[in-house]
């Protein structure tokens, strides 16, 4: 009785260490997985096209990021001025989050502390 007591034991604590020793692929993607999104995504060319043309003397960017599971685009047609309407889109080109203008929008208050991955792609 004793010998199966034990034989029993220990499977059972045999099966609990494999149990508890495996390690879970849990890996976070946190950044971006498009290849040169410049060239790739039409309209985001089209947008940086736009930029190098322009004739305001004011700053332009275009920043990667990765927020809520999915590659996204900061745009903005005016870096540091007041009042600036900021717009978060992802690659379909459909509006995440707004940010400024003159109501001081924020629709995404966990923006900063979500992001990741930033890359500035353009800026002048």
């Amino acid at each position: 009785m004793k010998t199966s007591f034990l034989k029993y034991t220990l499977i059972f604590f045999a099966i609990i260490l494999m149990a508890t020793s495996c390690k879970k692929d849990n890996q976070t993607i946190t950044t971006c997985t498009i290849d040169n999104p410049l060239e790739t995504i039409q309209w985001l060319k089209e947008t940086k096209e736009a930029f190098e043309l322009s004739m305001s003397p004011s700053a332009k960017r275009i920043t990667q990021y990765f927020y809520q599971g999915e590659c996204v685009f900061l745009i903005d047609g005016c870096v540091g001025c007041n009042d600036n309407l900021t717009t978060l889109y992802n690659a379909e080109k459909e509006v995440i989050c707004e940010f400024g203008g003159i109501a001081g929008v924020n629709t995404c208050p966990d923006f900063e502390t979500e992001v990741t991955g930033e890359i500035i792609l353009y800026g002048n």
